[in-house]
């Protein structure tokens, strides 16, 4: 397995695993979107790759903190293809962020999960690496 920064020749495996967490995309909306994060120096755009297909992502935003100092990092989506799930795929993602955010003088993540009775079995996973449970989020769209 190899873990690396995901690139525009990914964009078919990262649409299919967009649409596994339930937001269905066309690659052309999935390109745009790409194309927008990768050049921004905050994002950080992770896949796992197997046999040369992407079977996880994990998108990280950096962010500065109002409440501490130093910069933390916020996973904004992680997946790991169903059919490849429960074989230490997403922790190794999750260990690269880490990095990531080390190399940048931080030391914590932060994410939400929705409260869906399908992201069951992704807040175990969560608490079962190392996240604790702290806060409820809100969502507001407005046009």
């Amino acid at each position: 397995m190899l873990i690396r920064t995901g690139n525009e020749t990914d964009l078919a495996d990262i649409t299919a695993l967009i649409a596994e967490l339930g937001y269905e995309t066309t690659v052309c909306e999935m390109k745009n979107r790409l194309s927008k994060l990768s050049s921004n120096p905050h994002y950080h755009t992770i896949v796992a790759e197997i046999e040369n297909e992407v079977v996880g992502l994990l998108g990280l935003h950096i962010g500065l903190a109002y409440e501490f100092s130093g910069c933390y990092g916020r996973i904004v989506c992680l997946v790991v293809n169903k059919a490849y799930r429960n074989n230490g795929i997403g922790k190794k993602l999750i260990d690269k962020a880490k990095e990531i955010i080390s190399n940048l003088d931080g030391n914590t993540i932060v994410l939400n999960s929705g409260n869906r009775k399908e992201r069951e079995t992704a807040h175990k996973f969560y608490l079962d690496n190392g996240f604790s449970a702290k806060s409820t989020g809100f969502v507001m769209k407005f046009s």
